[in-house]
């Protein structure tokens, strides 16, 4: 979330990063054997690390959930993942900035 906050400073948008962190907190919390995964550009993905197109150019990718003989990161998941930040973005247009290039991972405490 650091790096989110950078990016927030240099484009003054404290509420596009609140929304942000909302959405990524709602996805952690309604998939439990989510890991995490990033949003990347479409050009700079391999088709292994592809999930789901967001939009024109972003990506869900690098989806990784816990092991487990009977569950792997399906596409439900992967298109879970994506709606909710399809519906960031079109709430939050300028969200897309603060995701573009972003990992983002469960915390273990």
């Amino acid at each position: 979330m650091r790096a989110l906050q950078g990016k927030a400073q240099e484009s003054g948008s404290d509420e596009e990063l609140a929304a942000v962190a909302k959405a990524i907190a709602v996805v952690f919390l309604r998939y439990d054997m989510l890991i995490g995964f990033s949003v990347q550009e479409r050009t700079i993905l391999t088709r292994d690390r592809l999930a789901v197109q967001l939009d024109g150019e972003l990506c869900v990718a690098d989806v990784s959930v816990h092991a487990s003989p009977d569950f792997y990161a399906t596409p439900v998941l992967s298109e879970g993942i994506a709606q909710t930040i399809i519906d960031l973005l079109e709430a939050h247009p300028g969200a897309g900035e603060l995701l573009r290039g972003s990992t983002f991972a469960r915390t273990f405490h």
